[in-house]
């Protein structure tokens, strides 16, 4: 008499897999998300907004003071070098902050503060730039004014009007 053939183990049953793959694939694929989450975490959001109570109101105080000032700019800029020149409208000269904004990634965007020459004229360089598209915002701390716009994709010219 022959006798029968030992039981397979468990790790070989093809039912053990069709009921255990699911639960198996959904805690990979949650450790995969959170692994994805904390590595490419949103930048904080890089406007003027203001806590009253439990709401979150946008500030536009210094968007008014532009048009108040009637604040006008052109920006010229080259992107492969990241040389920029400005020319200011409407204020006296003083010192500039330019923020350009990356669409993506914080770790894109470029700061610099820049002070007027003896023409009135302020000039910079950001350093080397691809071809994004970018928020720009000229702001004056001193004199409580800020421009904003967006310089499209490719484009070196820019022009800033009060809002």
């Amino acid at each position: 008499m022959t006798e029968p053939l030992p039981a397979p183990p468990w790790y070989r049953q093809p039912w053990f897999w069709l009921v255990a793959a699911p639960p198996i694939a959904a805690v990979v694929g949650g450790l995969l998300t959170v692994w994805i989450a904390v590595r490419n975490a949103d930048s904080l959001v890089v406007d003027d907004y203001a806590r009253i109570g439990r709401a979150f109101e946008l500030d536009q105080s210094r968007d008014r003071q532009a048009r108040a000032l009637r604040v006008s700019a052109v920006l010229h800029l080259d992107r492969a070098t990241g040389a920029f020149e400005i020319d200011v409208n409407g204020v006296p000269a003083g010192e500039l902050q330019i923020v350009l904004l990356h669409p993506i990634t914080a770790r894109g965007d470029r700061r610099i503060t820049v002070t007027a020459d003896a023409d009135d004229h302020y000039a910079g360089s950001f350093g080397p730039l691809d071809a994004a598209r970018r928020e720009v915002e000229i702001a004056s701390t001193q004199q409580g004014w800020r421009l904003r716009g967006v310089l499209p994709p490719g484009v070196g010219e820019l022009r800033l009007t009060a809002p």
